[in-house]
């Protein structure tokens, strides 16, 4: 047994090596995510990337997520699970009764890792920043606000947490997390919010590296075979899940649609879940089902070869405010990309990064017709994108990022000790 365990904190955990530059003077960092962790996917994604950047930086993190996903070694980082009391194995994206019961076992596991163990700094993501507003000031703790998105927006069509009263509640709380916040790091578009909820807090948007890695010909021409998509036909590739703010009812209408003026397309869709594909799948047409390929989440490390394999990648935000971290990965793979316009997606792309589109099926399709209308201009549309991912997004920007945040905090909290 775990000296933390003997300590009877009930918080189970799985220790993995420590390694980097060593303790940071300023203690260990607390970093609570609700989520499962490791899965392939948005937030869990970013909080590997966190912590490996925390790592490489010398500090020492215990990660504390929920008890589901695959365990992932990264240098310098502890992971500890909360418990899980009706033993939930799959944690979907969004809203559920099991998310809540999990995020209750998460906050009983947050509180006694704070009384077990001294730590500088906490970062809470998500609904865990609610916890950290409550917890932190208790046990005199600075904590940083990783928001995601917006709990209330997100909660604004569900049918009793939307309602009036749930929501102006919600948006209170927002707005006292954000404030006692340190510092708020938050998904690109989100300041605007931030501004307007609590103006005068300090913020700072996230920027990811994207997935590189080099694809030989012979493995992109397998993965076509393998899809069954014959030579010359143009692919147009969506990464992501199938819930409604992807805007993936309006992909399939535009591809449709697209289609009829040009057969040759093929449409892939990588990460939908087994029960999302059929659906979909049921509700095509023949002829479009045909030219569509639906796979469910793939690793990460095997994305470059899919983003190889496309000619087009597409990305669908018509009523979402936070920037899609695979939009990261899209730039970085230098293919053109077709994006819809609004906060989501124009903090990073413009019309000469990307083909920009209306939330609407007509502009949608026009775009995807538009990217192969001239293979040049699609190419300098691409190219643009990617020398800006290289210049803005690579690792090491991320790093001094990451260490900026950190080192502000940690400097404003050490001298608001030294002044009390």
């Amino acid at each position: 047994m775990h000296g933390l365990e003997q300590a009877n904190t009930n918080v189970s955990f799985t220790s993995m090596p420590h390694g980097g530059a060593g303790a940071h003077p300023s203690g260990r960092i607390l970093l609570v995510t609700p989520q499962p962790f490791y899965e392939d996917r948005g937030t869990p994604i970013a909080v590997a990337e966190t912590c490996r950047a925390l790592g490489e930086l010398g500090y020492e993190v215990d990660l504390l997520a929920f008890p589901v996903g695959e365990d992932r070694r990264i240098a310098s980082v502890t992971t500890h699970r909360c418990a899980n009391p009706l033993g939930i194995r799959s944690v979907p994206i969004g809203f559920s009764l099991g998310k809540c019961v999990l995020d209750a076992a998460l906050l009983r596991a947050f509180e006694r890792l704070l009384r077990a163990r001294s730590y500088g700094l906490v970062h809470a993501v998500e609904e865990a920043a609610y916890m950290a507003s409550f917890l932190c000031p208790r046990f005199g703790k600075p904590y940083i606000y990783d928001m995601a998105s917006s709990i209330p927006a997100e909660l604004r069509a569900h049918w009793l947490l939307g309602a009036p009263g749930m929501h102006r509640m919600l948006a209170a709380m927002e707005r006292r997390v954000l404030e006692r916040a340190s510092h708020v790091v938050c998904s690109a578009g989100l300041g605007d919010r931030i501004r307007g909820v609590a103006p005068g807090v300090a913020y700072t948007e996230w920027r990811f590296p994207g997935v590189v890695g080099a694809v030989d010909e012979r493995t992109v021409r397998e993965l076509r075979v393998s899809l069954g998509i014959e030579r010359g036909a143009r692919v147009v590739l969506y990464s992501g899940n199938f819930a409604r703010y992807q805007g993936v009812d309006l992909l399939f209408e535009a591809f449709a649609r697209a289609l009829r003026e040009d057969p040759s397309l093929v449409l892939v869709c990588v990460g939908a879940s087994a029960a999302a594909r059929d659906e979909v799948l049921a509700r095509c047409a023949d002829r479009v089902r045909s030219r569509v390929r639906i796979l469910t989440r793939q690793p990460r490390h095997t994305m470059p070869a899919y983003f190889a394999l496309a000619d087009c990648l597409i990305s669908l935000r018509p009523n979402n405010h936070n920037l899609p971290l695979k939009v990261f990965d899209y730039m970085a793979a230098g293919k053109p990309i077709v994006a819809t316009r609004g906060p989501a997606h124009e903090p990073v792309l413009n019309g000469e990064r990307a083909f920009m589109c209306d939330p609407h099926v007509d502009s949608i399709a026009a775009a995807m017709l538009g990217v192969f209308r001239s293979a040049t201009h699609g190419q300098r549309v691409a190219e643009s994108a990617r020398r800006y991912a290289q210049r803005q997004f690579g690792w090491r920007s991320f790093l001094r990022l990451v260490e900026g945040v950190y080192g502000r905090v940690l400097h404003d909290g050490r001298e608001a000790r030294a002044l009390s």
